[in-house]
């Protein structure tokens, strides 16, 4: 096994790495799959059944995460739609509230406006007639009028 000394160039050694692993995958690409595992020993089989197993399995459980994550980016959209939605729904109330609010205060004021002429009005009435004086307060008994009727 070499040891990589810190006097070495990494960078150099990753290159000729990586032209190697080039080279290795150009003469395999170029070889047919069944060939290659026909010319594997037994061990080796057993842990390249291994590699794929676990190859499935990874890639089975992030498969499965990103169904997960779908499902999940799906309801926060949903949740987020309907956030928005419930915060146009305030504002619309809110809006109406204030109008509401509004007529109601247009109304109070007609209303007020209304009462204070029908007071002015009925006090214009009674300073214009003239007052009757009224028998009762003044203790005095009206006996041109009877009141009750003689039938003859």
């Amino acid at each position: 096994m070499t040891i990589l000394h810190h006097s070495r160039d990494t960078q150099k050694d990753l290159e000729k790495v990586r032209r190697f692993s080039n080279i290795v995958e150009k003469k395999l690409s170029q070889l047919d799959d069944e060939k290659k595992i026909e010319k594997l020993t037994y061990e080796e089989l057993q842990d390249f059944n291994k590699i794929l197993q676990f190859a499935d399995y990874l890639l089975c459980k992030y498969e499965e995460r990103k169904a997960v994550h779908s499902l999940l980016k799906d309801f926060v959209d949903i949740v987020n739609n309907s956030s928005y939605s419930l915060g146009d729904l305030n504002d619309q109330i809110d809006e109406l509230v204030m109008s509401a609010e509004d007529h109601t205060k247009n109304i109070k004021e007609l209303q007020g406006n209304v009462s204070d002429n029908f007071v002015l009005n009925e006090t214009r009435k009674r300073l214009q007639e003239p007052e009757e004086v009224d028998s009762k307060k003044n203790g005095s008994i009206n006996l041109t009028k009877s009141s009750i009727p003689v039938y003859t």
